[in-house]
C-alpha cells in the first residue's frame, strides 16, 4: 500500500538521528510550483532559514548562484548568502567554515562533481558539512552534480545509453556525506541505467540510486529514503549478485551480472536503505 507523505516540517524532525538529505535529479522546477525548492527550505527551517549556496561544481557559478539566490529570497528565506569555493585553501578557511556553521541549509549546484569534489573534498569544510548533518544542525541539499557528489563513492565520469561496460563509468571518491550509496541523476532522461548497474556491479556493497528530473529523495537519519516530484527514483541493489564479470573482462567489453534487484518509485513511495526494501 502506497504511504502518503507527511506533512513537511523541519521543526518535527528528530534531531538526534542528523538532519534529512535533500538529493535532486537536476532540472528542478524553478518557475512553477517549485515544490522542491519548496521542501528543502522548509526542512532548512522556512522562514528562518539561513541557507548557505556554494555553486562551485559550476563554470558559471556567480550566474548560477544568483539564479538560486533570488528563488530562495522570494520563496521567503530569511537569507541566503554564497560561498563560491574557487581553490582548496578556502576550503579549508576557519571563516569559511564558521559560515556553514551559523547556517540552517546548505544548497549546491549543478555542474562538474569532479570540479567540486577536487576544490572540497576532504577538506575542513567537508568534514563540518558531514559533523552538521549528522549532528541535526545543517539541512544539506544537491542537484544534479551536487547531488552525485555527496556518496563516499561518486560517479566522476560515465557514458548514457551504452551498454554495461566496465569503461562507461568512472568511480571517485565523493564529499562522503552518503555511505555506502551511489547516486545518478538526470537518470531515465539521459538513458543512465547500464551505468548506475556497472558502478554497483563494481561496488556491490554499494547501493545504487538514480533519480530523474524535477526528482528528488529526501534521506532521513534513520535510513528511510521518500520520494518528491514528478519522475521517479531507481534503486539498484546488488547485494544478493550470482555471478558478476566485471573483474575478469577487458574494460570494452560486456559485462555479464546476474540478480541485481531493482525498484523504481515515484511521490508516494519509500524505501530502507538499511533493510533494503521498499515500503
Amino acid at each position: 500500500m502506497v504511504q502518503p507523505l507527511p506533512t513537511i516540517d523541519a521543526h518535527t524532525h528528530a534531531l538526534n538521528q542528523g538532519s534529512p538529505l535533500i538529493i535532486i535529479g537536476g532540472a528542478e522546477d524553478k518557475e512553477r510550483e517549485k515544490s522542491i525548492l519548496k521542501a528543502f527550505l522548509a526542512w532548512a527551517g522556512g522562514s528562518e532559514a539561513r541557507l548557505l549556496l556554494v555553486p562551485s561544481a559550476s563554470s558559471m557559478p556567480e550566474i548560477l548562484a544568483e539564479v538560486y539566490r533570488l528563488l530562495f529570497v522570494q520563496l521567503g528565506a530569511a537569507s541566503v548568502e554564497v560561498l563560491n569555493i574557487t581553490n582548496r585553501y578556502e576550503a579549508e578557511l576557519d571563516e569559511n567554515v564558521a559560515r556553514l556553521h551559523n547556517s540552517t541549509g546548505l544548497f549546491m549546484t549543478g555542474g562538474d562533481q569532479v570540479r567540486l569534489c577536487k576544490l572540497v573534498a576532504g577538506t575542513a569544510l567537508a568534514r563540518a558539512m558531514q559533523l552538521a548533518s549528522t549532528a541535526g544542525r545543517l539541512v544539506i541539499a544537491g542537484t544534479s552534480a551536487g547531488a552525485s557528489a555527496m556518496g563516499e563513492c561518486m560517479i566522476a565520469r560515465g557514458y548514457s545509453g551504452e551498454p554495461p561496460k566496465r569503461n562507461i563509468v568512472e568511480l571517485s571518491e565523493g564529499l562522503g556525506l552518503l555511505k555506502d550509496v551511489i547516486v545518478d541523476q538526470h537518470f531515465h532522461n539521459r538513458n543512465r541505467l547500464p551505468r548506475l548497474m556497472t558502478a554497483v556491479a563494481s561496488q556491490p556493497h554499494c547501493i545504487g540510486v538514480g533519480i530523474d528530473e524535477n526528482t528528488a529523495v529526501v534521506l532521513h537519519g534513520d535510513g528511510i529514503l521518500e520520494v518528491l516530484g514528478e519522475g521517479t527514483v531507481t534503486v539498484v541493489d546488488g547485494s544478493e549478485l550470482v555471478y558478476n564479470t566485471i573483474n575478469d573482462i577487458q574494460s570494452y567489453q560486456p559485462l555479464s551480472v546476474g540478480n541485481f534487484r531493482i525498484a523504481v518509485m515515484a511521490q508516494g513511495l519509500r524505501y530502507n536503505l538499511r533493510e533494503r526494501q521498499t515500503l
